[in-house]
């Protein structure tokens, strides 16, 4: 007994142009219920309006973001990262460098300051004695003055060593008068005034015993 033949099915030919997107585009046959409906007419899918549509999905699938257009992206930015941040570090090692130059600058003032405050406590120490020491020459240097009151003025010009010494003979009399020596003689450095009565004598002697002996 030899084997049957199957009819062979017949074959639907294959559109000679079909794209990737032909698939989805390609006119669907409608069923036999909606065939006799006017108002379910199948759009016309083909001419200019689909050659348009097929133009815009490519260039819409072109301008897609892929994964090496990300990952070249990624980089960038990565790449541009590492760059801001060496900056900021070296920038931040700068700083670093500046305030440690600051730091050893403050502590250098800081010790010049203690030294001077130091200096100047001492000046003022030392201004101290040496204003008590001036007291104590200024003091020691009248130690042989000698002031007299009420000695008339004379007009005109007036001999002070001469009414001092014939003051002194009447003061030490009848002791003979020693040899004296004036470092100066003068009045009062005063206006003359007559209500007030008659400025003072006063002398410097070059010896104390000669002052004692008259006082």
């Amino acid at each position: 007994m030899g084997r049957t033949k199957r009819p062979e099915q017949p074959q639907t030919p294959r559109h000679p142009s079909q794209g990737p997107l032909d698939g989805y585009l390609q006119p669907q046959t409608g069923t036999s219920g909606d065939s006799g409906s006017p108002k379910m007419a199948a759009p016309s899918t083909s001419g200019p309006a689909l050659d348009r549509i097929e133009s815009t999905l490519r260039d819409l699938a072109a301008a897609m973001v892929t994964k090496t257009d990300l990952q070249a992206n990624t980089t960038a930015i990565q790449e541009t990262l590492r760059t801001e941040i060496a900056g900021i570090r070296t920038e931040l090692a700068t700083q670093a460098g500046r305030i440690t130059v600051v730091e050893e600058a403050n502590a250098a003032l800081t010790t010049r300051m203690a030294a001077t405050d130091t200096a100047v406590a001492r000046q003022g120490e030392m201004l101290l004695s040496m204003r008590r020491h001036l007291e104590d020459v200024d003091n020691r240097g009248r130690r042989c003055n000698i002031r007299i009151r009420g000695v008339p003025e004379t007009e005109g010009s007036e001999n002070v060593i001469e009414i001092l010494m014939e003051l002194f003979r009447s003061l030490l009399y009848p002791t003979p008068l020693p040899e004296i020596e004036f470092e100066r003689a003068h009045r009062a450095l005063r206006p003359r005034n007559v209500e007030e009565g008659p400025r003072d004598l006063i002398c410097c002697l070059h010896s104390f015993p000669v002052k004692n002996t008259i006082m």
